[in-house]
């Protein structure tokens, strides 16, 4: 049961729109496994899905499922075209009504379905636990995916007004949030150039994995020479690149097949993304097949064809679809701007190479290509390394992580003195219980701008080092 399990169990409620199945992507995935994991802890767990009309109440492997209606006003969109030109280019990632109808969606469904848990977990983006963290009214944990205006920036397009008032939005629940966790060094790292995270401490806890459904897979010596790419077709997922690539592919006589799974987001050169990289690929002449979304089983058949999975992205938190890749048993070619790329390294379970570098992007995939028995034997190393996101040894940390927020935010609601150490409290309800002060995490020893010099994988806190002196 974990260390807190021994003594009580925990409510946990988390606030996620795209719990799967009505949207299937990252944080709906991550927030599906994470709370499958905790129920086998011992732990209660409750999602709150506030999306499009649905009311109901279910419970899924254990965790309680409560879907109920974002509750908004869309007055923008009986304007029609003037609708369009008021909402901007950025809709809806820089759209205030969004953040507020989300805020208020989820404090005011918490509420009426009478929950009280122990901690809420939600994401970086679109102001979900607005509320919550401003009126601090539970412990908050946030866990860091990709805050949605850092997105918007890397891929250089203008924020504007709206959209710096959206990320500040975004900022505040952050930085009052009992406890922030992330996948990656490397989101840490970008986040602290950009002054997102302030003085805020951060724990890394890479994104946990469940492999079951990837295992059947058969490995890639039966594949045609055939590369797959799946993510959103958006300018900082480095599509562009890989067509770049596959054109070198073409030109030195690597014959191969590239599928481009993933809906359109944004636009290249003022053209819709998906558009413009399908005009693209004609004008390179690649072999390429764009599958528009998908779903989960569908992924997994086309990577149970691919030979190599290419992840070209300009920057990534972490990436999914790179540790779904491994777990498939292919290699992987990841650039140095995903968070993946130290465990691809560690795992010896495919190529690392520089950011939107076609030449060298190419040549990392030449050599899968044109050996599948090479192809196979890299897929199994990093079929080996992959149970290091074992659901249940992530889980264990996110508990823990969860303890240091209950008690942070004791600490803030009564003073730290009347927090003698050891002491747990249960929020608003039940007498105090004691339970063992668990471990710190070590604290990393680099600068603002240095990087981590512990492998990944191992438990710390990422502080800046102008807070550390004052902690």
């Amino acid at each position: 049961m974990g260390l807190l399990g021994t003594f009580r169990n925990l409510t946990v409620l988390f606030f996620c729109e795209q719990y799967p199945p009505i949207v299937w992507d990252g944080a709906g995935t991550y927030t599906a496994a994470l709370a499958a994991a905790l129920v086998g802890l011992g732990h209660n767990v409750h999602i709150l899905c506030a999306q499009g009309r649905r009311i109901s109440d279910t419970v899924e492997n254990g965790v309680h499922v409560h879907r109920r209606p974002l509750l908004q006003a869309p007055a923008t969109r009986a304007l029609g075209g003037l609708g369009s030109r008021l909402r901007g280019p950025l809709h809806p990632r820089d759209s205030l009504a969004l953040r507020t109808s989300l805020a208020a969606s989820y404090s005011f469904w918490m509420r009426q379905l009478q929950l009280r848990p122990d901690v809420i977990e939600t994401q970086d983006g679109e102001t979900r636990a607005l509320i919550e963290a401003v009126c601090h009214t539970r412990p908050l944990a946030i866990h860091l995916h990709c805050p949605t205006m850092l997105a918007v920036r890397l891929a250089g397009q203008p924020i504007g007004t709206r959209g710096l008032v959206a990320d500040r939005l975004d900022q505040v629940s952050a930085r009052r949030a009992d406890v922030v966790t992330a996948p990656s060094q490397l989101l840490v790292d970008e986040l602290r150039r950009d002054g997102w995270l302030g003085d805020r401490a951060v724990e890394v806890i890479p994104n946990l994995f469940d492999a079951t459904p990837w295992r059947g897979l058969p490995d890639a010596r039966a594949t045609e020479p055939t590369i797959a790419v799946v993510g959103r077709l958006e300018p900082f997922k480095g599509v562009d690149v890989l067509l770049d690539a596959a054109a070198r592919l073409r030109a030195a006589g690597v014959a191969h097949h590239l599928v481009v799974v993933g809906r359109s987001a944004g636009a290249i050169g003022g053209v819709e993304s998906g558009t413009w990289l399908r005009g693209r690929a004609r004008e390179l002449g690649v072999d390429a097949e764009f599958t528009g979304h998908l779903t989960a089983a569908q992924i997994r058949e086309v990577f149970g064809r691919a030979r190599v999975v290419a992840v070209p992205s300009r920057f990534e938190s972490f990436s999914l679809v790179a540790v779904e890749a491994i777990a498939a048993g292919r290699p992987v070619v990841v650039t140095s701007r995903t968070g993946v790329a130290p465990f691809v390294q560690r795992w010896n379970a495919g190529s690392v190479v520089p950011t939107g570098d076609p030449a060298a992007l190419a040549d990392a995939l030449a050599p899968f290509l044109l050996d599948a028995g090479w192809a196979a034997a890299v897929g199994e190393h990093g079929r080996h390394g992959v149970t290091e996101l074992e659901p249940e040894a992530i889980a264990r940390r996110k508990e823990a992580a969860y303890l240091r927020g209950i008690k942070e935010f004791h600490a803030r609601q009564r003073g730290a003195a009347t927090i003698r150490p050891g002491l747990r409290l249960r929020p608003h309800r039940g007498p105090a219980v004691w339970l063992p002060e668990p471990r710190p995490p070590a604290t990393d020893d680099r600068s603002r701008d240095g990087a981590a010099s512990r492998p990944e994988h191992r438990s710390r806190i990422d502080v800046p080092e102008s807070s550390a002196r004052t902690r």
